[in-house]
């Protein structure tokens, strides 16, 4: 028991000695994980590295704050391919048909039956972020809408009537 305390004793001067501290966890539904992202190094995609980043390609996601998946194809033309749920059958699959663009420090995406929503776009080694601008019902700014988990190139999905 003895030597246990030791060890943790040790450990802790060793952390308060390097300044090292255990990585805090952030809600990924507050206004501060936008901030926390910045504290960690990542800055918003810019126009040219938004397009770049997502142009012929298909995001594979997740919702945060709720259960299940999402798919989302990015065309060069500006075309851009929702399905809401990824775990549905792809015969009898829901899409939304819309547009999407990148401006200075944000990404859009327009579909007839949804809002217009623009966010800030981050990556890391592992995820896209999708970063809500303002508040909104769901949640407050600088919150976590959703995070793309894989990026394939293509119309991996084969939706028809997509032009690249």
């Amino acid at each position: 028991m003895r030597y246990m305390s030791t060890m943790l004793a040790v450990l802790c001067l060793g952390l308060a000695l390097t300044g090292c501290e255990p990585e805090k966890k952030v809600d990924e539904n507050s206004a501060g994980f936008e901030v926390w992202l910045q504290e960690n190094g990542l800055i918003p995609l810019d126009e040219a590295q938004a397009t770049e980043l997502l142009s012929n390609r298909t995001l594979y996601g997740r919702y945060v704050g709720v259960e299940g998946g999402w798919i989302e194809f990015y065309s060069r033309g500006g075309v851009s391919v929702f399905q809401p749920d990824a775990d549905q059958n792809p015969k009898r699959r829901l899409v939304f048909f819309g547009t999407w663009w990148a401006e200075t420090d944000s990404t859009c995406f327009s579909y007839p039956e949804r809002r217009l929503d623009c966010y800030r776009v981050y990556q890391d080694s592992k995820l896209i972020y999708f970063i809500r601008m303002e508040d909104s019902p769901d949640s407050p700014a600088g919150s976590l809408v959703v995070a793309a988990e894989e990026i394939k190139e293509g119309n991996t999905e084969k939706y028809p009537f997509v032009a690249n």
